[in-house]
């Protein structure tokens, strides 16, 4: 009798030992079968890279920051008068001279006479040559050339913006005057093919030393700055 309670009792012990096993392996089953891996990876991916693009903000706000503090106004705003040419400057660089063709060479018969003097043309285009060599800061008969300077003709004197000059012409510009020198006086290029091929006279020497006065830009006495407001409604 004692034998075969035993033996129930472990059959019991045993059976109940087999349901649970059987209940956590369903249970386990369950939860595999519910759970979105997939979704998890995507989290965790977008998390990642969230956190990525933030520490590159913070990189950026920290550079911004020290941009801010080291920030000059008063430097800033002389920085951009110096861009515009609206203050004068100095430095080394290179004299020009350009005139009309000397009495000594006198035209031939078959000679167009306008060929012997400077056009408005021939001098924008050695200003722009200059410009293209580098030249930082250029004057004309000592006016300040700016970004908007226009040339035309008035007669037999060129205008320069509202400016009339009269030949000889004589123009500075500043910048590195073995380049500007070499850009120049390039064989074929724009001097020997626009200026000395007509005999008109031509003189450059390089300067330790210029000074530019300021570029004196046009006056608006009519247009006046307004901050534009974007109007609802309207497709811009």
């Amino acid at each position: 009798m004692g034998t075969k309670s035993w033996q129930v009792g472990m059959g019991v012990i045993a059976m109940i030992l087999s349901m649970v096993l059987v209940l956590q392996l369903r249970t386990e089953s369950k939860i595999r079968a519910t759970l979105p891996t997939r979704q998890v990876t995507e989290l965790a991916k977008m998390f990642n890279s969230q956190k990525v693009l933030l520490e590159k903000y913070e990189q950026d706000n920290q550079y911004l920051r020290s941009q801010l503090k080291d920030y000059d106004r008063d430097q800033e705003v002389a920085r951009l008068q110096m861009l515009a040419g609206l203050t004068a400057v100095r430095g080394k660089g290179l004299r020009i001279l350009l005139s009309d063709r000397s009495s000594k060479n006198k035209l031939k018969v078959f000679e167009d006479p306008a060929l012997a003097i400077v056009h408005y043309d021939q001098l924008e285009l050695l200003v722009n040559e200059l410009r293209a060599a580098g030249a930082e800061a250029i004057a004309v008969n000592g006016y300040r050339i700016g970004s908007n300077t226009g040339f035309g003709c008035a007669g037999n004197t060129i205008l320069v913006d509202t400016k009339r000059i009269a030949p000889p012409y004589r123009i500075e510009a500043i910048g590195d005057p073995l380049n500007l020198k070499s850009a120049l006086m390039m064989p074929g290029g724009f001097v020997e093919n626009q200026i000395v091929s007509f005999d008109l006279r031509f003189e450059i020497e390089i300067s330790d030393l210029l000074q530019l006065p300021p570029y004196h830009s046009i006056a608006f006495e009519y247009a006046k700055p307004f901050k534009e407001t974007k109007q609802k409604g309207k497709k811009q």
